[in-house]
């Protein structure tokens, strides 16, 4: 499964749970977004986890749903 930066972008922009770092703490208003934000990639997103990427298990689904 590739997870280089590219591909962690493509995915973010794809998925409809991002959610920019600063919601970890609970002091977002949007909880989730997508390509609306700056910085938009999946080191970004509250959900980022290493190694695995996403802690809610949407970065498999959208790399094989949209072929990344």
């Amino acid at each position: 499964m590739k997870k280089d930066d590219h591909t962690m972008k493509e995915v973010a922009e794809r998925c409809t749970r991002f959610s920019p770092c600063g919601c970890k703490s609970g002091s977002c208003q949007n909880d989730s977004s997508n390509s609306t934000q700056e910085n938009v990639s999946c080191k970004f997103c509250a959900h980022y986890t290493e190694p695995d990427v996403c802690d809610i298990d949407l970065y498999r689904e959208i790399v094989k749903n949209h072929d990344l």
